[in-house]
């Protein structure tokens, strides 16, 4: 094909037509361009293409992470439900006093809620993104600017969770300084294994403990609640945030197919 260009601009250079030449000459520069600009085109289509697909790729990762969180919220939320109602209980039964049908479920919740749990989430797609600079295959603005907000908010509620959960294990040290379970405990045995030390007193004095001591008790029972509300309404904030999120997304590949 070029000997063949190459053939013509001879034949009329030879010919002294030079305006014909002049014509041709303009004609294969306009040749050039158009072939430059379908092949620029096509290198561009090719990128898009590929930001496309990765872009869907990466929705999509996200989009699991958001499902794994609220899976692992809805499980935190059960527990926290239950943690609330044993320190209800705790509060009421220390004011009032123990009961000695109430021993066992007061040993048990005083376990129970000696346990923390945290939310832990998944951000690794979040993260590669924005460590590699990613984000902005993200084209719409709005699935961008969601998802950037849905991603502080996840760091904010474990630094907010920590920060409680810290506060939540010295009450419950403050706790187990003040009130010795094991009377408690060793009222559950039969008479035989009883260890015979001096058993508790089921009364409203609870465990011998004068009245400022059990207001303490109160305050840190009431403390250790306060903070794992916190916490939760934490969670349940940054649970509706991942629904709303996830659905956006959805809607979105959707309309991407």
């Amino acid at each position: 094909m070029i000997k063949f260009f190459r053939h013509i601009r001879q034949r009329l250079l030879s010919e002294n037509k030079f305006s014909k030449y002049l014509l041709y000459a303009i004609g294969e520069i306009v040749l050039v361009v158009i072939g430059i600009l379908i092949a620029l085109s096509i290198n561009n289509w090719n990128e898009n293409r590929k930001n496309e697909d990765l872009e869907i790729a990466y929705l999509k990762g996200i989009q699991s992470n958001l499902i794994n969180d609220i899976d692992e919220l809805e499980r935190h939320f059960k527990g926290d439900t239950l943690k609330l109602d044993a320190l209800s209980f705790l509060l009421r039964t220390t004011e009032a006093g123990v009961e000695n049908s109430q021993v066992q479920t007061y040993i048990s919740n005083s376990l129970f809620v000696s346990k923390e749990h945290w939310f832990e989430g998944q951000n690794v797609v979040f993260e590669d993104m924005k460590s590699s600079g990613k984000l902005n295959l993200l084209q719409s603005e709005k699935v961008k600017l969601s998802t950037q907000i849905y991603y502080r908010l996840f760091v904010e509620t474990i630094k907010h969770e920590d920060i409680n959960n810290q506060f939540y294990r010295n009450y419950i040290k403050n706790n187990s300084e003040l009130v010795k379970v094991y009377p408690l405990v060793e009222e559950m045995f039969p008479q035989r294994w009883k260890s015979g030390v001096k058993p508790v007193k089921f009364s409203p004095t609870y465990f011998d403990l004068s009245e400022t001591e059990i207001d303490k008790v109160l305050d840190n029972y009431s403390l250790i609640k306060a903070r794992l509300y916190s916490s939760h309404m934490a969670r349940l904030r940054l649970y509706q945030n991942a629904k709303q999120l996830e659905k956006l997304i959805e809607v979105y590949l959707e309309e991407k197919k």
